[in-house]
């Protein structure tokens, strides 16, 4: 993937890795007392193609099947937040929440759980950028795909909304098992710059 966007200055990059790293910062700490565990994260990084569906197809050709929730984010933050897991690693993440996926396959309250993770991730995410920006932001219900990585992401992001991404990896290596996984920030096209606006009076 480019290093950034051909639209984006690298001090506008900046600018929306340390927002990321604002909003990621809290969503984990949220998830963690949740899991009473840490989660530590990586620093953000700015995922860019010049195709439409570019991020799905990045993480398609990862090769690995994913559990990935999804909420939509209103007003001057639009977009998608995405929590994303190796299928494996959702699956440590749904026991960890009292919902262990059985030899059946993934239950109800197990996709339930991890939808209600997402927005918990998506709330305190919001409210992070919120009080960078001093405006009310929104966020939708979470909605669930599982599967191929490109599948994944088309299933709950439109192709022209998925060519850019800030991505922020974590991972936790406590007991009773490691698991990874990632934030994605995908800004709807053509509303970054009034967000830049925001984050540069704040």
């Amino acid at each position: 993937m480019s290093p950034a966007h051909e639209t984006l200055l690298p001090a506008e990059v900046d600018t929306l890795q340390e927002m990321a790293s604002v909003g990621c910062g809290q969503a984990l700490s949220a998830l963690g007392r949740l899991l009473q565990r840490r989660l530590d994260m990586d620093v953000p990084e700015t995922w860019a193609g010049r195709s439409p569906g570019a991020i799905a197809d990045f993480l398609g050709a990862l090769g690995e099947d994913l559990v990935a929730v999804e909420v939509r984010l209103d007003g001057l933050l639009a977009g998608h937040l995405v929590l994303a897991l190796p299928e494996s690693d959702a699956g440590k993440l749904a026991a960890a929440l009292g919902y262990p996926v059985a030899g059946e396959g993934w239950s109800f309250m197990a996709e339930s759980a991890l939808m209600e993770s997402c927005n918990i991730v998506g709330s305190a995410f919001v409210s992070a950028v919120a009080q960078l920006v001093k405006q009310k932001l929104l966020l939708s219900v979470p909605r669930l795909a599982r599967g191929n990585g490109t599948a994944c992401l088309d299933a709950l992001v439109d192709r022209e909304s998925g060519s850019v991404a800030l991505a922020t990896r974590f991972s936790c290596r406590e007991s009773p098992g490691p698991l990874e996984g990632l934030i994605l920030f995908m800004p709807e096209p053509g509303k970054v710059r009034p967000l830049l606006l925001a984050l540069r009076r704040a």
